[in-house]
């Protein structure tokens, strides 16, 4: 990074680069949510929510956390308004291309958790465009992390206004809990799921995250952009730079434990809507997984992790 953008960038609030990305890398990213994170807290803005982690016997490996209270979104008054149009300027990162902007989440578990938002009023429930994969193509090829979406309410998704999520690597550790698992190529899971490897650097990524993108929600029965005005169902996309996954949903919840994508990575949120028997019996992810997607049609073959 130049010395002229380091002065231009330094601290949160100052202008970003205007050019859609070209000089923006993933050092740069991290140290504006840093700064604008701190600010945010301090502003009262960022809210990251409390949360404890469990020691369960039967999580296969998973993160399962508890959250210290109710979510925040449960205790503030209900409100019609769309928290994106405009977004909170004290979460902003900087614009992303010409549709989107880059955010941190108001809620997060984990610092640095990034929303890639349509600066236009499209909906989550909607087929994913081109300009959503070059605004999402350029944050995977900037900065490490897991890139997810929640198509609707029975996928996990809690705003209706077209958001993208990444879940930034921290130093030292894996960016989540599966990722040894689902990293291996002839990995085999107790749900239902597409899975294709991604090239490496070469070509188009925008143009071959689309591609994959309505290939595999058409293996899911989820239709086509040609055919149908939306997905004919509900999904999760998960992505990193070596692979693209589309879990297809049947409901949103299972044992009172709400599920995103996040889930199906080996991340887990309990909260005082969560079975206590379930917890007591210990934990049993998989089962919730198994029961908020689809049944694959072959037997696994595998051992799950943990």
């Amino acid at each position: 990074m130049s010395m002229s953008m380091a002065k231009e960038d330094a601290s949160a609030g100052k202008t970003a680069p205007r050019h859609p990305w070209g000089h923006v890398d993933g050092q740069w990213l991290a140290a504006q949510a840093q700064a604008v994170g701190t600010t945010a807290l301090e502003q009262g803005a960022l809210c990251p929510m409390p949360t404890t982690l469990l020691r369960l016997p039967r999580t296969a490996g998973a993160e399962v956390r508890h959250l210290v209270g109710r979510h925040p979104q449960a205790i503030e008054p209900r409100s019609q308004a769309n928290p994106f149009l405009p977004p909170d300027q004290r979460l902003v990162l900087r614009p992303w291309g010409p549709a989107h902007t880059l955010l941190l989440n108001k809620y997060p578990v984990r610092p640095g958790h990034l929303l890639l938002i349509t600066n236009g009023d499209q909906p989550q429930s909607g087929w994913l465009n081109g300009e959503d994969w070059q605004a999402a193509a350029a944050l995977l090829e900037h900065h490490d992390g897991l890139l997810f979406f929640n198509s609707s309410p029975v996928a996990g998704a809690s705003q209706p206004h077209r958001h993208l999520q990444l879940l930034p690597r921290l130093p030292g550790r894996p960016c989540f809990p599966w990722e040894a698992w689902i990293n291996q190529p002839d990995g085999v899971y107790p749900w239902r799921l597409r899975k294709t490897s991604l090239p490496k650097r070469d070509g188009d990524l925008a143009a071959t995250l689309a591609r994959i993108y309505g290939q595999q929600l058409a293996a899911l029965g989820r239709g086509s952009v040609k055919e149908h005005s939306q997905p004919q169902g509900a999904y999760n996309l998960l992505i990193t730079p070596d692979w693209f996954i589309t879990v297809p949903r049947r409901r949103d919840e299972h044992q009172g434990v709400n599920i995103n994508a996040l889930g199906f990575a080996g991340m887990v949120l309990v909260t005082e809507h969560t079975n206590p028997a379930w917890l007591a019996a210990g934990g049993d992810v998989l089962s919730v997984l198994r029961a908020v997607g689809e049944i694959p049609a072959a037997a696994l073959k595998q051992r799950v992790p943990g």
